[in-house]
């Protein structure tokens, strides 16, 4: 008998598959798709390295798709983003709750993109959101409501702040001489809708242009010394009265008995001026209280010039000046107004300015004004507009109507300011100019300080090109270093 071969010790029966013999020595496994030689070597069969190839290109053909996939997703997530972020927030697309934008209406603060000032600002006055509402636009007109833009205008979502009432201010010994004052809000103040905007009109400063842009350009209720003409300073109740093209409010501010009438028909109560025009600005303070405060800007001008320009407007408008009087007579004190800003912010209206009262102006217009120039009146203007929360017209005809009309009066020859006789300003080192510069050393050192005033501000107010320009400019200094 023929004995079948045992098995080697090691061999399992269960893996062990009988094997076909060829004539090379080489025997075939077939459940395992190798070839084995004698010698131990195993080679894969050529169906076997087909099949790995074929696996191959599937997984390299799988990679591929998942990467265009992804490619695909990539692209409209981000199309989905830059349509979201035009036309909406990022917090409608994360699903999270804006609030950090914030602006006015009523007791309220309202947030909005600035797409004037190119800047969406963190008022920072925290609060609890209470909805959102259009601001108030009047038909064809600037927008009246403090603190911001309306969504409609700039196309984002109004946010609605309940922010404190505001608290009476305190102040101690050596700033108490802004306790008569404290109802005019601080630069740094919310703007509330019961805010009333106050122009402290500078003589000879840009004040008839500013009223001119304030009434025709934005069409603002004025309260100032129009509203009074043809006998209605003496009408019982408050009322608005259409003149030409511009609105006014029945009293004037302009005189100390027109602000003391404005204050007994209860002006800042009423909320039908927009804008209170005065040069009386210690006895405009009796018109606002706690509630409804007023939120004050001007305009400045160089003293020397200031005080020429007078003195050319006095001989050739006014005519209370005798025609033989020379600028050198009006400068040694026949009519020349002496240091006029610094007087009528200290309140002293007499005697002998001091360096006290260089200091009192100088702390009150840091602490209560926005600072405007007349030699830079479009920028003032915007900066102006976004301190008192007006906008532009919806309808983009007259928006850009209104902005033409600012141009048009911002430029050096435009506006009613503008002196119809051409004269020459003191040169320096002439006796005019030494004698004008006597007369406003107070001024030109207030004036001085309120240019740092106006670059300080610039962060918070002004335009989105200015803002530009002056950290163009901080750099190359602090390059030249």
């Amino acid at each position: 008998k023929i004995r079948a071969k045992k098995q080697p010790w090691f061999s399992s029966s269960s893996s062990y598959t009988k094997t076909m013999n060829n004539s090379n020595g080489r025997s075939y496994d077939p459940a395992i798709s190798r070839i084995r030689t004698t010698t131990g070597v195993q080679y894969r069969s050529a169906t076997s390295t087909q099949r790995a190839l074929e696996e191959l290109k599937r997984k390299r053909l799988e990679t591929q798709e998942k990467r265009r996939a992804m490619s695909i997703l990539a692209l409209l997530f981000v199309v989905a983003v830059t349509v979201h972020f035009a036309g909406g927030s990022w917090s409608g697309l994360l699903g999270m709750k804006n609030t950090s934008k914030a602006g006015v209406n009523d007791a309220t603060l309202r947030g909005s993109r600035d797409k004037v000032y190119g800047e969406t600002k963190d008022l920072g006055y925290g609060g609890e959101r209470a909805g959102g509402l259009p601001a108030v636009q009047p038909e064809g007109g600037a927008s009246t409501t403090g603190g911001g833009t309306s969504e409609q205008a700039y196309g984002e979502p109004n946010y609605e702040y309940k922010i404190p009432p505001p608290a009476e201010k305190t102040y101690d010994a050596e700033r108490e001489f802004l306790l008569p004052l404290r109802h005019f809000a601080d630069v740094s103040d919310p703007n509330r809708a019961s805010d009333t905007a106050y122009f402290f009109h500078v003589p000879r400063a840009g004040g008839s242009t500013m009223k001119e842009i304030i009434g025709k350009c934005l069409t603002l209720v004025q309260s100032s010394d129009v509203g009074v003409r043809d006998g209605h300073g003496t009408d019982p109740v408050l009322a608005v009265l259409e003149v030409g093209s511009s609105k006014y409010v029945n009293v004037d501010t302009t005189t100390i008995p027109g602000i003391q009438r404005a204050v007994d028909l209860g002006l800042s109560n009423s909320g039908l001026a927009n804008v209170v025009i005065s040069s009386y600005f210690h006895e405009s303070a009796a018109l606002f209280d706690l509630t409804h405060q007023g939120r004050a800007f001007l305009l400045l001008r160089d003293p020397i010039v200031r005080a020429t320009s007078m003195y050319w407007h006095r001989i050739k408008e006014v005519g209370d000046l005798d025609l033989t009087t020379t600028i050198e007579d009006y400068a040694q004190g026949n009519g020349i107004e002496n240091n006029w800003m610094c007087r009528f912010l200290a309140n002293r209206m007499t005697g002998e300015l001091t360096k006290d009262d260089l200091e009192q102006a100088k702390a009150i217009l840091k602490d209560k004004f926005l600072i405007g120039f007349l030699d830079d009146l479009e920028e003032s203007v915007y900066r102006i507009m976004k301190f008192n929360g007006w906008t532009f017209s919806e309808d983009e005809t007259q928006k850009m109507r209104q902005e033409d009309c600012i141009k048009d009066l911002s430029v050096e020859e435009g506006g009613s300011n503008v002196n119809p006789h051409e004269y020459e300003i003191p040169k320096r080192g002439s006796q005019a100019h030494a004698l004008i510069s006597w007369q406003t050393q107070f001024d030109t050192k207030l004036y001085g300080y309120a240019r740092e005033l106006f670059e300080s501000q610039t962060k918070e107010w002004g335009t989105k090109e200015r803002k530009k320009a002056l950290k163009k400019e901080k750099k190359k200094k602090a390059g030249g270093r």
